[in-house]
């Protein structure tokens, strides 16, 4: 793979292809209709999975706990088993990629605030 330098933040990046990049970013963080969601609530931290179906009231604690599996294999999330005599299990993000998940959430959060404040514009502009 070659080595390129970005033209617009000046740093080197491997040669993958804008689009290819990008498109392997939305397979691996949003494959499937639940993972966002969780990729969401577990940012206000560890999260129990009856938390996260109370957060998440149209998935199914079988959909939830498959999606968890799918981003544990994947190194996004970390389950951690805290059972002593009752079962309890956590699941987390993995700290090495929690800052670029947020900022990355965050960026996303705010284009559809920008886009569907310029949608909500352009309806007002036509009129009735």
């Amino acid at each position: 793979m070659q080595k390129r330098k970005d033209q617009r933040t000046g740093t080197q990046t491997t040669d993958l292809g804008y689009s290819r990049r990008v498109s392997l970013t939305l397979e691996v963080l949003f494959r499937g209709k639940w993972r966002v969601h969780i990729l969401c609530a577990l940012r206000v931290g560890p999260v129990r999975l009856g938390q996260l179906a109370r957060f998440i009231p149209g998935a199914s604690k079988k959909m939830l706990t498959h999606n968890l599996r799918r981003l544990e294999a994947d190194g996004i999330v970390v389950r951690r088993d805290l059972s002593e005599t009752v079962l309890h299990v956590e699941y987390d993000l993995d700290d090495q990629i929690r800052e670029s998940l947020f900022t990355l959430l965050e960026n996303l959060a705010n284009w559809g605030d920008s886009y569907l404040a310029r949608s909500i514009q352009a309806e007002s502009e036509e009129g009735p």
